[in-house]
């Protein structure tokens, strides 16, 4: 628990911007930077590939590759992740493949299938390691934490803490990457969402301030009521068709639902640590945060179904509060 803690609070850190806040944004199926960036940068495709010098990068992709020094902090999730040259600040990395080969700055996380420090990697403090294979044949000036079911230490670190799972097999591993491809889609959805349709988005999450207690009440018997109502709907042939309906407004509802407790615990956070982010950085900082304390052992499991309630209570409400703007029927008026 004081491990993961620590990850937590670290992560947190490394995700708030050290007073910059402008923002340069690259999609595509293949990204190239090759000019250099003045700026935090933000890039998604299927392939990217950084090949001049930026302030700080956030990048999402299938296959991501980093030829260039970065300034400040670096985050990346991907299915194969490179970082072939030096970073400033410090490291997160969460991939399929994960191999580092320049130094760091400061402190260094990375968690994937396979992850290695090749001989050219150093990183200046720390090391949180996570994954099946991991390999070290570089140098961590302070503490190496590692977490996998296979580790191969031929390089250098001033100590180390190591966890070896009884555990492996191609099943487990197989769901491992699923889960990461899935809470990143459901990242970039989140981002998304707050670019395309920020008016429907922030009235869902302002309704979590109001009372939030009772919006996971509202929330976790909402969740209760639609799923046995679905199910005697979905018994009947006649009831089929609309049960089929109704489920997928549901199911993507209850999907939705976290990424609006990830804006809102991210606003949180920076209304006291940084009250200068801007919406889409709040929210990097709250879905980093809410999704790592769902892979907490037994008590993840209890955070999902209360960050779920909360902004299906919150969905609901906003959806009562505008129902007649939606269904185009008069306001009732008010005794």
């Amino acid at each position: 628990m004081e491990k993961l803690t620590a990850l937590i609070a670290v992560i947190a850190i490394l995700l708030l911007p050290a007073g910059v806040f402008a923002l340069e944004t690259r999609s595509g199926g293949e990204v190239i930077i090759s000019s250099p960036v003045y700026d935090d940068l933000f890039a998604s495709g299927g392939s990217i590939i950084l090949n001049a010098p930026v302030d700080s990068a956030t990048l999402a992709g299938g296959t991501i590759e980093v030829n260039a020094p970065i300034k400040g902090d670096l985050i990346a999730a991907g299915g194969t992740i490179t970082v072939n040259s030096d970073v400033g600040g410090k490291i997160v990395l969460a991939g399929g493949s994960v191999l580092m080969n320049g130094s760091v700055g400061t402190n260094a996380i990375a968690a994937g299938g396979e992850v290695t420090l090749l001989p050219g990697a150093t990183v200046t403090r720390d090391a949180m390691i996570s994954g099946r294979t991991v390999k070290n044949e570089g140098y961590v000036d302070g503490t190496l934490t590692v977490d996998a079911n296979q580790f191969q230490n031929t390089g250098h670190a001033g100590s180390t803490n190591v966890h070896i799972n009884e555990r492996s097999g191609a099943l487990p591993a197989f769901f491992l990457t699923l889960s990461l491809l899935f809470a990143l889609g459901m990242f970039i959805l989140g981002l998304i969402l707050i670019k395309t349709m920020p008016t429907g988005f922030f009235s869902v999450t302002r309704e979590m301030r109001k009372s939030p207690v009772m919006k996971t009440i509202i929330g976790f018997f909402g969740l209760l009521i639609g799923i046995i109502g679905l199910t005697i709907l979905g018994v009947t042939v006649v009831g089929l068709p609309l049960a089929l309906l109704a489920g997928m407004i549901f199911l993507i509802a209850v999907l939705l639902s976290t990424l609006f407790v990830a804006f809102r615990l991210g606003e949180v956070i920076a209304t006291h640590a940084a009250p200068g982010l801007s919406e889409w950085q709040r929210y990097v900082i709250g879905f980093v945060i809410l999704f790592i304390l769902f892979y907490i052992p037994f008590i993840g499991p209890v955070i999902l179904v209360i960050a779920v309630s909360l902004g299906f209570g919150a969905f609901l409400s906003t959806l009562h509060d505008q129902w007649s703007a939606i269904s185009g029927s008069p306001p009732k008026e008010k005794a």
